[in-house]
């Protein structure tokens, strides 16, 4: 693989952050809903939560009254005057996590002058902002979190759980809310189920019958046992929650998709002269499944003599079976050394995280080439052993063929991409 292959491939996949302007997302909605000109009060929740609340006050200036931030880490500095941060806990929700959660409903409840509040919703906030409802407790959702992730089941069925034992998520955070109207802006990572469930569904209702709950917990390996019925109690508790009014109207907007990254991603592929395959806007299932379909499309194209681009974006399920160390993205990346492994052509495979973070704070993904398996070899590395035990990181690591990440400010997607070079 060339040096000049593996930098196009690594400005194509980035090529949607300089695309999108989330001042000029939010601006639309605001303008298209009516509450440009209004007096607002604001929470924001999410791993992009900091960025997308400096970027409506860079829209509403003095018409933003209060102000409160649910992020995963501190401001390195003050963004914003008269400003309350609250850091909460990801993946995995702690205390900090449920301190937002009561800190949230005491915001909303608080008197307040303001025409409107907006949610700023963005990925990882049913993990930075919980408040189950009892008996379920913090363990409680770590179990479920686990249980998940062993069975391979979407974010989604996780986001329902989630909401279905929580006194804030599916919808029960809007009978907190004390302004006339209430308008939620919405940055979609979710490509199952789009911003129906992002953050859990925060404000969207969502009452599901014992049947329905009972259910989800079957597919996640936990129909029966105590963490079952504690689920089950919790549902049937929230329920009383939601009998209650919604006094505010509300409203759900988009201010950015996955498809807006493909979009972007495709046509800088196209600039750098490269013929664009698209596997589609919403990639998800099993890892593996994902990789088979790349491999289809590199096997097929076999006679093209130019370069060509093969793109996707989606989440995919990465069922964990050891105690390694990886994430989404760099365990597809890893997979697809096979798949390259020996390939005569120029080609480089690689996947990336649009929030900079492959669960692995500072990294944002991984990438081989048709010589990775190879060295790999060398170095001792089994190819067969990493996937068993999950350890993506650790070779790649090893390898030099992780790609460097940081706070981003955005959380829409991954992205994955196969870039090869003229024949």
């Amino acid at each position: 693989m060339t040096t000049e292959l593996l930098n196009d491939a690594l400005a194509i996949s980035d090529a949607w952050s300089s695309e999108l302007n989330l001042r000029d997302l939010l601006e639309q909605q605001l303008r298209a809903s009516g509450v440009l000109e209004r007096v607002v009060d604001v929470v924001a929740v999410g791993k992009a939560a900091r960025e997308m609340a400096w970027a409506l006050h860079e829209v509403l200036g003095e018409r933003v009254q209060r102000q409160l931030i649910i992020v995963d880490e501190g401001p390195a500095f003050s963004l914003l005057s008269d400003v309350e941060f609250v850091i909460g806990d990801h993946p995995l929700p702690g205390l900090g996590s449920l301190m937002a959660g009561k800190r949230l409903v005491e915001f909303l409840e608080n008197p307040t002058m303001a025409e409107c509040t907006i949610f700023l919703v963005s990925g990882g906030a049913s993990s930075l902002c919980a408040l189950p409802e009892s008996p379920v407790n913090l363990d409680d959702l770590h179990e479920l979190f686990e249980a998940v992730l062993a069975s391979g089941a979407d974010i989604t069925t996780l986001n329902q759980l989630r909401a279905a034992s929580s006194r804030i998520a599916g919808g029960a955070i809007l009978r907190s809310v004390r302004t006339p109207r209430s308008l939620a802006l919405i940055m979609v990572d979710n490509v199952v189920s789009g911003e129906r469930w992002v953050a859990s569904g925060l404000t969207f209702g969502y009452t599901p019958t014992r049947g329905e709950v009972a259910t989800l917990l079957e597919m996640v390996g936990r129909g029966t046992g105590r963490l079952a019925e504690k689920i089950l109690e919790a549902s049937e508790r929230r329920g009383a929650v939601m009998s209650e009014p919604v006094e505010t109207v509300h409203e759900n907007r988009v201010i950015a998709a996955p498809f807006q990254v493909l979009s972007a991603v495709a046509k800088e592929a196209t600039r750098r002269g490269y013929q664009v395959i698209e596997v589609g806007g919403s990639l998800h299932g099993d890892v593996q499944d994902v990789v088979a379909l790349m491999a289809q499309h590199l096997s097929s194209a076999t006679k093209r003599w130019g370069p060509f681009c093969v793109v996707g974006v989606g989440e995919v399920t990465l069922r964990v079976r050891g105690s390694g160390t990886g994430g989404r993205c760099q365990d597809f990346a890893w997979r697809m050394a096979e798949v390259l492994d020996g390939d005569h052509r120029d080609v480089v495979a690689l996947a990336r995280a649009t929030d900079g973070r492959d669960y692995v704070k500072g990294i944002a993904g991984g990438w081989v080439d048709a010589t990775t398996l190879r060295r790999a070899r060398e170095r001792g590395i089994n190819w067969s052993a990493v996937v068993e035990s999950s350890d993506s990181f650790s070779a790649l690591h090893d390898l030099g063929q992780f790609i460097a990440g940081g706070r981003t400010g955005w959380n829409l997607c991954d992205v994955y991409l196969v870039v090869v070079g003229a024949s």
